[in-house]
């Protein structure tokens, strides 16, 4: 079979001839691209023989939102600081709107090779009605070429999803006001929040047409979820009546849905089979996470599908690659037949990781993966 064999029939309910295995390269890559160090082969679209090399399939480099955003009377400016050398540093963006503005800044960390908030462009519950403003008056329009070229180029080695915006308390949590501001807001001003919930979600009604018509098969929930933030009141509260919406939505499209969890998971985990999501994704167990690998499925229940692992810590030095052998042999000996689980990295290959530690997996897995023919 080939990884997107295996990866659709694990969604279909069918078995597969070993355990798939996919692998998160993206920060790996960028990293590299930053640093100047990578392969000449690997650049443009030779990132799909860096799969081919690894011998692993891809996912969230064949990741595309299929639309574009067009808004109304929201003026959108962006300023950059540069360093001597001319790479930008910090970034600011500001929503000019009648309501009002909004300001975020974000600063670029070289260490990790990545953007961290220093600003969030919520502050308090008064700027809501400002955001609120920028959703009323944006216009989506399909654009499916990306994805389009997407799948031709991957082919074989990975299956294209359609990336739909985070879930509206998502939104709030990670992109618009950061967890102490959302926080804060939910604890001095409930009906803000809520309305400005209300807002988020009928703005993605139109996204979720476009998804539904979009010629990739799966929908992924990039939700980031860690249990330190969203407790299982949030999630039953906030998170759960939007995913059962949008998972009878996407079902009836005939696409699959999987859910984005890389943080902490034992009291989030036995909900997730509850909404209608398909399977549960980038799974990180301890001693990263705070669940054991063979604890995974009696939280989860027998029927949503695994995605998960190997922490992606384990691809870097700081651990050893024996330390990386021994969780992989974990996974494959515990879910070897278990048609609902796949492995992954969780969350991705770190910029200091030894990527030929990727294609070690890969030999593990076709070593010792192999499915018994008629167990499901």
């Amino acid at each position: 079979m080939t990884f997107r064999e295996r990866i659709m029939a694990v969604f279909q309910g069918k078995q597969t001839d070993i355990i798939p295995w996919f692998a998160d390269l993206t920060y790996w890559y960028s990293a590299q691209i930053a640093k100047g160090t990578l392969p000449e082969k690997y650049a443009g679209d030779g990132v799909v023989q860096l799969y081919r090399d690894l011998r692993v399939g891809a996912h969230e480099h064949v990741l595309n939102s299929p639309w574009e955003t067009e808004y109304h009377e929201v003026e959108i400016k962006v300023e950059y600081e540069k360093d001597l050398s001319g790479k930008p540093v910090k970034e600011r963006i500001e929503w000019k709107t009648p309501a009002g503005s909004l300001v975020q800044v974000k600063e670029y960390v070289s260490r990790a090779y990545t953007w961290g908030y220093r600003e969030y462009p919520v502050k308090n519950a008064r700027d809501l009605e400002v955001l609120r403003f920028i959703y009323e008056h944006q216009e989506i329009k399909p654009n499916y070429e990306v994805q389009k070229k997407q799948i031709e180029l991957f082919g074989e080695w990975g299956v294209a999803s359609s990336v739909p915006p985070r879930s509206p308390m998502a939104q709030l949590f990670v992109v618009w006001m950061g967890v102490m501001n959302t926080s804060f807001a939910l604890a001095d001003a409930p009906s803000e929040i809520e309305k400005t919930l209300e807002v988020l979600a009928k703005s993605d009604d139109p996204i979720y047409e476009v998804i539904c018509s979009s010629p990739a098969p799966l929908v992924y929930f990039g939700e980031n979820i860690t249990g330190e933030v969203v407790s299982p009141g949030i999630f039953e509260k906030y998170y759960a009546p939007y995913y059962r919406r949008r998972s009878e939505q996407i079902h009836k499209a005939g696409k699959y849905i999987f859910l984005h969890i890389d943080g902490t998971m034992r009291a989030i985990l036995p909900l997730v089979g509850k909404t209608g999501v398909d399977c549960a994704q980038s799974l990180t167990p301890a001693p990263v996470g705070d669940v054991e690998v063979e604890e995974m499925r009696r939280l989860a229940g027998p029927q949503l599908i695994l995605w998960g692992g190997v922490p992606g810590a384990f691809f870097s030095p700081v651990y050893s690659e024996k330390e990386l052998a021994d969780i992989v042999l974990r996974c494959i000996n515990f879910y070897k037949n278990d048609s609902k689980f796949m492995l992954c990295v969780c969350d991705q290959v770190p910029p200091d990781g030894e990527i030929e530690r990727v294609k070690m997996v890969s030999e593990l897995v076709e070593k010792y993966g192999v499915r018994q023919a008629g167990v499901v």
